[in-house]
């Protein structure tokens, strides 16, 4: 059970705003609240996919090794989000693990009800069409990133694509958890050598300010320049 709070929260995120009174009380009746520190998990690849997790205050990252134990994706929620989407009405397992990258209260709300009352409200379905088209759209834009010959280049980029998906909706100027240059270092798919070398030269160019694994962008039109794209 969730308090009349968390209710009416839940009720104004866009996952849920498609719902009928009746339907959205009964996934209000279902749902669940939680709190865990910072660097403990939700879940795991593999584990069942039973719950889809809201979250109230705080950020989470998602992350998939591949069979070397090395990234091979990596992500991050931001405060509001509501995730998985993927494997909706497929996949009875999740894909990657979350863990929390701050202190986080969240809501989880029962899988299957949640796919069931979807299935049936045309809103609700053209609602999750166009979430994950959004998805795809921006994992797209990712990929080419990746593609670029450049790996100083791809730093630059990883950069700008954090600040458009984490800062920019909220009008923040600093990500909002710290962040390692290992982390920068596998988004962008280089080494860290590579990213601290970046980082540094930005820094001397009064692009960012990054200290204790605090990123504040400074210049935030160097770094949207090439992203018209997400726009």
């Amino acid at each position: 059970m969730i308090s009349k709070e968390q209710y009416f929260f839940l009720k104004g995120q866009a996952a849920f705003k498609h719902f009928t009174i009746e339907e959205f009380d009964q996934l209000a009746q279902a749902a669940r609240f939680r709190t865990i520190p910072r660097d403990q998990f939700f879940f795991f690849a593999g584990d069942e996919r039973n719950y889809l997790f809201v979250l109230q205050k705080g950020y989470a990252r998602i992350e998939q090794f591949d069979q070397t134990d090395t990234y091979s994706y990596l992500d991050y929620i931001r405060e509001g989000g509501a995730f998985p989407f993927g494997g909706l009405f497929v996949d009875p397992y999740y894909h990657y693990s979350a863990i929390a990258v701050t202190d986080l209260s969240y809501i989880m709300v029962p899988m299957d009800l949640y796919e069931s009352l979807s299935k049936k409200n045309n809103q609700q379905m053209l609602f999750l069409n166009q979430k994950l088209s959004r998805i795809l759209k921006f994992q797209e834009l990712r990929l080419r990133n990746a593609m670029i010959s450049s790996a100083s280049e791809r730093v630059v980029q990883v950069l700008a694509l954090l600040y458009w998906d984490l800062c920019q909706p909220d009008q923040l100027l600093e990500i909002p958890f710290g962040i390692h240059i290992q982390e920068l270092s596998r988004l962008a798919a280089t080494t860290r050598e590579t990213a601290s070398h970046v980082l540094k030269k930005l820094k001397e160019e009064k692009r960012i300010a990054y200290s204790h694994k605090k990123l504040t962008y400074l210049d935030t039109d160097y770094f949207l320049e090439n992203l018209t794209e997400t726009r």
